[in-house]
């Protein structure tokens, strides 16, 4: 499933080259669950941006499921140890940022006889219809398809741009008035920019901008069929993908609309792990996820994280500095060296998902401990 062949990280200081990671080979068979333990600033970060392709090899490769990574690849989630969440979206929001950002999966919308998940796939239309409609009726359509599309950041593009040409043609016609005023048989040149180089240069800013805004309003006139279908499209998607695992991590309808700073930190991992599995990957990563979290919230995830790798059957890399958690999550435990990181030992777990409380569990922590010492 992931082979990782002689690899070689580097980062640039000036001039000067820091290895990370230095010859590294290791082999990781599909369904397994590996944790990777190792000082601090060893690289076990660096390892996994080069295994989703966000840090391209110095030398070696990565090659994932048969591919070598040259790139970031869908089938390859990663959770950061800031969980990466965005403060100005909802949880609903943050969960389906994979989708958003990839785009729609190929397949069916939903299941025809789901009742549930046609419930919120009509919630969701509706809340984008209605934005969409109250934008229409102010005159600001094309702002308003954008919205509709689900692309705040557009929409505001052109309502800006709609702002500034009110402004500048504000002042513009109030130039024309007092030329007018002043000779109201003025050729139409003289009532352009008879007024000089101001009036020359509002009259310019006012015809940039107008452009600008019919460019985009026609574009978007031609191909609003085919963005509705596609963002229609990506909602369903949405919905199917999105709500049965924010169902599964316990985060019912009550918690969709909210951010993440109303939520708890087990509540933001619970996020963070919706958005990992949007897309079905067949590979997550975690860099040290469950670092903020107290005891009580950590045994819960890892608890969650079990039965997730056993339901879903995912290929699972964990960097963790929990001698404990990498004996409960890992069917493998890798420790690394100091910087730049090689592999010290292997360990086979046969207490992986075993109670805590176990001879056996406690054993292999104490294993482990005297190969990190």
């Amino acid at each position: 499933m992931i082979l990782i062949d002689r690899l070689r990280l580097e980062y640039r200081d000036g001039r000067q080259a820091i290895p990370v990671v230095d010859d590294l080979h290791l082999h990781i068979a599909a369904g397994e669950s590996i944790a990777i333990l190792g000082p601090s600033g060893c690289g076990k970060t660096s390892l996994l941006y080069a295994i989703c392709g966000l840090v391209k090899p110095s030398s070696g490769r990565v090659i994932v499921d048969g591919q070598v990574v040259d790139r970031p690849r869908r089938d390859v989630a990663l959770i950061l140890q800031d969980l990466g969440l965005l403060p100005w979206k909802t949880v609903w929001k943050n969960a389906s940022l994979s989708l958003e950002v990839g785009g729609p999966l190929s397949g069916l919308p939903f299941k025809a006889d789901d009742e549930a998940l046609r419930r919120e796939w009509h919630r969701r239309r509706k809340s984008l219809f209605w934005a969409y409609f109250w934008l229409l009726v102010t005159g600001a359509w094309a702002a308003g398809h954008r919205f509709y599309l689900d692309r705040p950041f557009s929409a505001a593009v052109y309502l800006v741009t709609l702002g500034l040409g009110a402004i500048a043609g504000g002042f513009y016609w109030s130039e024309v008035q007092k030329i007018l005023n002043s000779n109201p048989n003025a050729d139409w040149s003289t009532r352009l920019w008879g007024g000089g180089w101001p009036q020359i240069m509002l009259f310019l800013v006012v015809l940039v901008l107008s452009s600008e805004l019919i460019s985009r309003l026609v574009y978007d006139l031609i191909t609003m069929p085919r963005q509705i279908r596609e963002a229609n499209l990506l909602i369903a998607q949405q919905v199917q993908s999105v709500k049965p695992i924010l169902d599964e991590l316990g985060l019912d309808h009550t918690f969709y609309d909210r951010y993440p700073h109303q939520l708890s930190g087990g509540e933001r991992q619970r996020v963070a792990l919706a958005r990992a599995l949007a897309t079905h990957p067949k590979v997550l990563l975690m860099d040290e996820p469950l670092a903020a979290l107290d005891a009580f919230n950590r045994e819960r995830i890892q608890d969650l994280l079990l039965q997730l790798w056993k339901e879903r059957g995912f290929t699972q890399i964990i960097v963790t500095h929990d001698v404990q958690e990498a004996v409960f999550l890992g069917s493998r435990i890798i420790v690394l060296t100091e910087r730049p990181a090689r592999i010290k030992a292997i360990l086979e777990n046969p207490c992986v998902g075993t109670s805590r409380t176990s001879e056996a569990f406690y054993e292999k922590v104490l294993e482990l401990r005297r190969e990190l010492a």
